[in-house]
């Protein structure tokens, strides 16, 4: 039977968990430590998966192809978060479990958005809806999308603060570009730190998505028509030839199309056929930059406290090398593992496709052919 902690152990652990020596200098302090982080994790399961149903319940009437996700926030994630924020308890942490829908435009995920805010869940006592708009108002990196925290039953019937996030498919895809960069190069972009180079490329890049998603029915378009539709805003607006032009500058200073192109094809994935796999649990992902490598690991519903016990020995070993990644995530994600957590894959070909539509416009003062260099690099990146 697994021990139960109190509130004052689950936020003594998380301060220990703030020393980076502990796990060298302190063995078995810092073991210890893991051990409370994983119950007070695991302890989310049960509000997590009422919220996971409800956000699929709401959000498959909006939108039939909504994309799913659900996890529980890895270690690695939550210490760098409560060294960001000094006065942040483990316990107090609101989005230790998670789930996300992602949706085909923004008027979908607006949609959403306005019935869960209906929802007594996401209503303090007060009356209050905590939710942040990064749409109307983007972090600082560029990051977009619309999160709520919602309160769900949890074990005993203790209520868990659960983050909900909703992002359009190209909100996703950038989040997800970003986050791939971030585990092959070690950098931390997703909290503001690493190469201003690539700062400035991922701000950048936002800004020309944010163009492409207020374009009536972009989603829908084929290759060409979205090339035109938005290379027509773009040239009827200085400034957005100006924004344009840096978008194009920075991605070309980085080469990020060979970058991103090279994370993929330099990645072995260990089984194909399990980043595919339809059973209901949790997945086990370990990710060896070192090694380039992937493998996956499948626990059914009946062997939660397998997946827990093994992913939480994953997460020491991971703790002392800077090469190792390991995530647990849900394997109810509709179209497989690939589908829902791409940034584990080195999957970035969504997000490649659109950054070709802002390398390949031509800008005044430019020169060449359009469209036979535009798919001309299309071709190379699919064919590739």
């Amino acid at each position: 039977m697994q021990r139960i902690y109190s509130g004052k152990e689950v936020i003594r652990a998380g301060e220990k968990l703030l020393d980076v020596e502990l796990v060298r200098t302190q063995p078995d302090e810092y073991s210890a430590s893991m051990d409370v982080l994983s119950y007070w994790r695991f302890s989310h399961e049960k509000a997590l998966d009422s919220a996971f149903n409800l956000l699929q319940d709401i959000a498959r009437k909006k939108d039939k192809a909504t994309i799913f996700a659900k996890r529980l926030k890895r270690y690695a994630s939550i210490v760098a978060k409560l060294r960001r924020f000094e006065q942040m308890k483990l316990k107090n942490m609101q989005d230790i479990g998670g789930c996300r829908a992602i949706v085909a435009n923004e008027k979908k995920l607006r949609q959403l958005v306005r019935d869960l805010r209906k929802r007594s869940e996401f209503k303090t006592a007060q009356g209050k809806i905590r939710s942040k708009d990064y749409i109307k108002n983007p972090k600082d990196d560029g990051y977009r999308g619309y999160h709520l925290i919602g309160q769900f039953s949890g074990d005993n019937s203790e209520k868990k603060s659960i983050e909900i996030q909703i992002r359009t498919a190209l909100q996703h895809d950038w989040a997800t570009a970003l986050e791939i960069v971030d585990l092959f190069t070690g950098q931390a972009l997703k909290s503001n730190r690493g190469d201003a180079a690539w700062k400035t490329f991922f701000r950048n890049i936002s800004r020309q998505f944010a163009i492409m998603e207020s374009i009536h029915l972009f989603d829908t378009l084929t290759p060409r028509q979205k090339f035109e539709t938005y290379g027509e805003v773009i040239l009827n607006n200085k400034s957005l030839i100006e924004a344009c032009r840096d978008a194009k500058q920075s991605s070309e200073k980085l080469s990020v199309v060979d970058t991103l192109q090279a994370f993929a094809h330099g990645l072995k994935i260990v089984d194909e056929r399990l980043s595919q796999v339809l059973v209901t649990g949790y997945a086990l992902i370990e990710v060896n930059t070192k090694k380039k490598q992937v493998s996956v690991s499948i626990f059914s519903d009946d062997m939660n406290a397998e997946a827990e016990e093994r992913y939480i020995q994953c997460e020491k070993t991971a703790a002392a090398t800077d090469h190792l990644v390991v995530a647990l995530v849900s394997t109810t994600a509709v179209g497989g593992l690939k589908e829902a957590y791409p940034n584990y894959f080195a999957d970035s070909t969504d997000f490649v496709r659109h950054l070709l539509l802002i390398n390949s416009l031509e800008l005044p003062k430019g020169g060449g052919s359009i469209w036979s260099d535009f798919y001309r690099r299309l071709f190379r990146w699919r064919e590739k």
